[in-house]
């Protein structure tokens, strides 16, 4: 008898603990409840070079993926009106513009440049860093590749080449003022 008691004992002090349990977790019952708009994951976007002061400037535009001659493109087309609201110019000089071929690698980029119009500038003429037009242009493409292949902006090589004169120069967007 004893031990039927001890083992009726076991079992209520099981219920109560349990019953405890489940109704002492201190929440209290509610209603459904609207959970908001779904969550949104990302959203093609194209990003462009502009020129602020003396610095470049990323501007990121809401379109679907381009190839990278339509990004180019793009820029040469040059800042929205709101953009230039905001102060943005482009600083790409005339000999730029015009059709750019442009081809890319995993992790390079040729540019070539529309040959310039007699009278030719000096044949050897060295595109620098501090040459903003080409900063929007290095940077422009670097963005493209490094965003369809998921790599680093400045692990894209660009390479620029003009017509028939002068020699390659390569840029990475780093060696560019940005901000």
């Amino acid at each position: 008898m004893i031990f039927r008691t001890r083992r009726a004992a076991a079992a209520l002090a099981v219920v109560v603990v349990s019953s405890m349990a489940a109704a002492g977790c201190g929440i209290a019952p509610t209603g459904v409840r609207d959970g908001g708009e779904p969550a949104v994951g990302f959203r093609p976007s194209v990003r462009l070079y502009f020129v602020s002061g003396a610095r470049l400037r990323a501007v990121t535009r809401p379109i679907p993926s381009l190839t990278l001659k339509e990004t180019l493109d793009l820029l040469l087309d040059g800042p929205s009106a709101d953009e230039r609201k905001r102060g943005l110019r482009t600083d790409l000089i005339a000999d730029v513009q015009g059709p750019l071929k442009a081809s890319a690698g995993r992790a390079r980029v040729v540019i070539t440049l529309p040959s310039p119009k007699p009278p030719y500038p000096t044949p050897q003429r060295v595109l620098l860093p501090t040459d903003l037009s080409m900063g929007q242009l290095t940077c422009t493409a670097a963005g493209a590749v490094a965003a369809r292949e998921n790599i680093d902006l400045d692990a894209v090589t660009v390479v620029f080449r003009r017509g028939k004169i002068g020699r390659p120069e390569s840029f990475h967007c780093s060696e560019f003022p940005r901000g």
